[in-house]
């Protein structure tokens, strides 16, 4: 009698503590907004760099919003470097779409050729701050007609590859730019949304590259011109073609230790350095279409979704120890490593479905993102990186060993990172 008091109590305990959660029809809504600096903002000088003398094409701020009758998301793209003020943007996103801030997922696409891409922490100039406004603006601005336009949907998920990544050779010692051999995820995932009649409304793609075609390509009048690069480019093709959809996210994976294919502007190694200047943009719309045809062909893939959707959202941060390199200038030469305060990695997911988003503040190697779509509880996971509040790299251990560009800009101890950012977050997509 005793025992079976006991397992109905513990029973009872147990059923106390789990949530119903009922489906609904999803409503989903989609928006852009142009984020381009304007014409007298050029030429925009910073010390050390060369300037950027115009504007090759636009810059955009991309939101996407999802409810299910009871819970609502909002996931905005936007074309910079990094999320400056990530909280106040976060905060305006989520007021614009009268949601949590937990409900809020803010990436960035990582474009190395927004007039913010210099901006490493010190005080904003009054060109700079006119800029940071111009991007809160958009991501709001987005958010708003987003909402506004929300109507009933579909959702579905498709996964494909695309070849147009490649390993940037530092876990190697290289200086190339390119190591064949490295670690690369071929990976590309789309979110795809219609309305309920099968109309393409949005598309969210997510792909392991940094944005950065043309970085530092001197194209015009002696200096640099702001782009998209080729998260833009994609965007822009597939967003004028009948495949594509009106609305598209491009969303980067887990892309720290990535690079295109092909870059305008190449380093000194087995050949002299060299800068395809303004031919390079032909190896941008080369990469562009690549990876805009793989997405078409993924999509050709995808099934016509479901309407009857449950959508949750939570958002957490993952402290891990840090570290400090003590580097002297200008030669390069590493002095020591200091330890540091934990550092706290923003992290957060949004579950609909069996469908996974995770977010991660920081931008992680192609192998800590494969690790965290094992580690999910969930058959469809996609890492989307360089979320509001990004840390820096988190590489592999192997990184570290000879450090490089990303290594000495990580803030993180190695033997660290991966596994708590797996566990924090496969714990969150229960």
């Amino acid at each position: 009698m005793k025992r079976w008091l006991f397992a109905a109590l513990a029973f009872a305990l147990v059923a106390g503590t789990m949530q119903t959660t009922w489906a609904g029809e999803l409503r989903a809504g989609a928006a852009k907004v142009s984020i381009t600096p304007t014409a007298n903002e050029f030429p925009y000088k910073v010390e050390g760099e060369r300037p950027f003398v115009g504007v090759h094409d636009d810059l955009y701020a991309r939101a996407l919003v999802l409810e299910d009758g009871t819970r609502r998301v909002a996931i905005v793209s936007l074309a910079v470097t990094k999320i400056p003020n990530p909280e106040r943007v976060v905060k305006r996103v989520a007021e614009a779409a009268k949601v949590p801030e937990s409900n809020v997922l803010v990436a960035a696409t990582h474009t190395h050729e927004a007039l913010l891409v210099f901006l490493h922490g010190e005080k904003a100039t009054p060109t700079q701050l006119k800029e940071i406004k111009r991007l809160e603006e958009g991501a709001v601005a987005a958010t708003q007609q987003a909402v506004a336009q929300m109507r009933p949907a579909k959702i579905s998920f498709v996964r494909g590859e695309a070849f147009v990544n490649v390993n940037n050779g530092e876990e190697a010692g290289l200086g190339t730019w390119y190591d064949p051999k490295g670690s690369s995820d071929k990976t590309l995932m789309i979110l795809r949304v219609t309305d309920s009649d099968g109309k393409p409304l949005a598309l969210m793609l997510n792909y392991a590259t940094h944005g950065e075609v043309m970085f530092r390509s001197v194209t015009r009048d002696g200096g640099y011109e702001v782009t998209g690069d080729l998260p833009g480019a994609v965007s822009r093709i597939l967003e004028g073609n009948e495949a594509g959809a009106p609305v598209v996210l491009f969303t980067s994976a887990a892309e720290g230790d990535q690079l295109p294919l092909f870059k305008s502007l190449q380093p000194a190694a087995q050949l002299p350095a060299t800068d395809e200047g303004a031919a390079g943009w032909g190896l941008l719309d080369l990469l562009a279409r690549r990876l805009a045809a793989a997405a078409i062909d993924t999509l050709a893939e995808a099934k016509p979704g479901t309407s009857e959707v449950t959508i949750e959202a939570v958002s957490d941060a993952v402290s891990v120890p840090g570290q400090h390199y003590n580097v002297e200038r200008p030669s390069g030469k590493i002095l020591g490593i200091e330890d540091m305060g934990p550092v706290s990695i923003p992290v957060s997911v949004i579950r609909i479905n069996d469908i996974g988003i995770a977010g991660v503040g920081a931008d992680i190697a192609s192998d800590i993102g494969r690790a965290i779509k094992a580690a999910s509880p969930l058959k469809d996971t996609m890492v989307v990186t360089v979320t509001a509040g990004m840390v820096g790299y988190v590489l592999n251990d192997e990184a570290y060993v000879n450090p490089g560009h990303g290594a000495l800009g990580s803030p993180v101890k190695p033997g660290y990172a991966e596994p708590a950012l797996s566990r924090a977050i496969a714990r969150m997509l229960k």
